[in-house]
């Protein structure tokens, strides 16, 4: 199975996502700041992470994706960024971040999987 950890701050979009994601038979856990999801890593390791790049705070989503990418506990956790934005300058930006994928809000379900997938089975 799949695990995959959601980074959210918006909860009704944190709790869709996790639905869509355990009915695609991913197991899921989620956090709503950056923080929460530090904790987690701690001791749980995903098979990638979910991450919405319009978190608030100081430390927003591509902040947050530069600082994992940059632990060596977790830097091998492929990244998946997910935004409203659809410009190719921020999934240029995320990538940059070392996202290793993007997708722009809404998603489906499906779509969803099968980028989560597809990134999982390309990295790991």
């Amino acid at each position: 199975m799949k695990n995959i950890l959601v980074v959210d701050d918006d909860e009704p979009g944190l709790a869709a996502v996790e639905r869509i994601l355990e009915a695609e038979s991913f197991e899921t856990k989620s956090a709503s700041t950056p923080a929460q999801a530090l904790e987690i890593l701690k001791t749980w390791t995903p098979s990638a992470i979910l991450l919405d790049i319009q978190l608030h705070g100081l430390d927003n989503g591509l902040e947050f994706a530069r600082r994992l990418k940059a632990n060596v506990a977790t830097s091998a956790i492929p990244i998946v960024a997910y935004t409203a934005y659809d410009d190719k300058w921020t999934e240029a930006e995320a990538r940059a971040a070392g996202c290793d994928g993007y997708l722009v809000k809404p998603i489906t379900g499906r779509m969803l999987a099968d980028v989560l997938r597809k990134t999982v089975e390309k990295t790991g």
